[in-house]
């Protein structure tokens, strides 16, 4: 009768705990990356509504127009105001670098009924 384990069974056991953690390191590294995508995603979308908002406030004071604002952290916001008979259409768009693949863009929208 055999006591303990073969040096072979150890090696075998080191081997699958290392594949193992070479996984978790891996999983690890994507979860950092998508959290830090999300973060600018939900950065991106605070600049819009509020982009929206400021906009809503002088809505039926402005006239019809377009612009661009660039702000901290890489982010480029695109604004319009369209004039649709008694209504004006506020757009706001802004877009962000994500990690993998090009650009991302958020767009508000919003309406303002003025008499």
């Amino acid at each position: 009768m055999r006591r303990g384990f073969s040096l072979v069974e150890a090696l075998v056991a080191l081997v699958l705990f290392q594949i193992g953690m070479l996984a978790l390191a891996a999983t690890t590294a994507v979860v950092a990356r998508d959290l830090g995508s999300a973060t600018r995603r939900a950065r991106a979308v605070t600049l819009a509504y509020s982009g929206v908002e400021q906009m809503r406030v002088a809505a039926c004071a402005s006239i019809a127009g377009a612009g661009t604002r660039l702000q901290p952290g890489g982010y480029a916001e695109f604004w319009r105001v369209e004039i649709v008979g008694s209504r004006r259409v506020l757009v706001d768009s802004v877009e962000f670098a994500r990690p993998v693949g090009g650009p991302g863009t958020v767009v508000a929208r919003a309406q303002a009924l003025c008499s």
